[in-house]
């Protein structure tokens, strides 16, 4: 199995697929599995997909007592890209991955292609996020078999839930086999609480850009990517009716077309 050795940390990663390099970065409380195997095998038909494990996630690595931050966890993307013999590559983030790929994108322009921001934010005093539901992401239940419901009703409207009730907890069982310990997810908000964001610097953005966002999203409302596609040069906005945090989820085939199409496109202001 392929890993990185960072001086603080070991991370797992994965390579899929041919063509165009396109690295994938988790949020908060994933691993490589969040992804989907659908998503990683219709993204790799097109494209070499290069998914990796955050610092302390799933395969990799680190310490959580250590002050980590989303810049250092940039550069840890970088390093996975090298690793994996990429100089150049597009870039898909979602939520805390998101800000990681807008550091990525500002610390290391000449590596990122095409930018795709999914779910997030531009961190700092700019973004939007209820005080309720910081509270409610800090309270992650201590027992797996209270996680799924917990983060169902985090990601996903009620409508949604209720007409797939089965299918996501039966998706949420297989993905928690492998959760984080609670030492590193804690970590990991610390480093999103603590990123003093990016608004003065997305000006400098200088890659074509697209911003994915759920219209129905709690975590973190559309209102910030709509924020975030103000801010970047020329970035698109698709915004997904009905879907919460967990839009890929919920609109799979949309996004994959969007996503596949964006990165195809010869002209990158052209429609979608």
């Amino acid at each position: 199995m392929p890993f990185v050795e960072r001086p603080d940390a070991r991370l797992y990663y994965e390579v899929h697929g041919q063509g165009a390099p396109l690295l994938l970065i988790m949020g908060v409380g994933g691993n490589v599995r969040w992804w989907g195997a659908g998503f990683l095998r219709r993204l790799s038909a097109r494209h070499t997909v290069i998914a990796f494990d955050n610092r302390g996630a799933g395969q990799s690595e680190a310490d959580p007592s250590a002050t980590w931050t989303i810049e250092q966890m940039a550069d840890d993307a970088l390093a996975v890209l090298e690793a994996a013999g990429f100089e150049r590559a597009h870039v898909f983030g979602y939520s805390m991955g998101g800000m990681i790929a807008q550091e990525l994108a500002l610390r290391h322009g000449a590596q990122v292609e095409r930018l795709v921001l999914a779910a997030t934010g531009c961190g700092g005093p700019q973004m939007v996020q209820s005080d309720e539901v910081k509270r409610e992401m800090r309270s992650r239940p201590a027992h797996a078999s209270a996680r799924a419901a917990w983060y169902m009703r985090l990601f996903f409207p009620d409508a949604f839930r209720a007409k797939n009730e089965a299918y996501l907890q039966s998706a949420f069982r297989v993905l928690l086999r492998a959760d984080m310990p609670e030492e590193v997810y804690q970590a990991q908000l610390d480093a999103v609480e603590r990123w003093q964001g990016s608004w003065d610097r997305l000006p400098n953005v200088s890659c074509p850009t697209l911003v994915m966002h759920g219209l129905e999203d709690r975590v973190l409302p559309y209102t910030n990517g709509e924020r975030l596609a103000y801010r970047i040069p020329g970035a698109r906005l698709k915004l997904y009716a009905g879907c919460g945090h967990g839009f890929a989820m919920q609109a799979g085939a949309a996004v994959i077309r969007d996503l596949l199409a964006f990165l195809g496109q010869e002209d990158p202001a052209k429609d979608l």
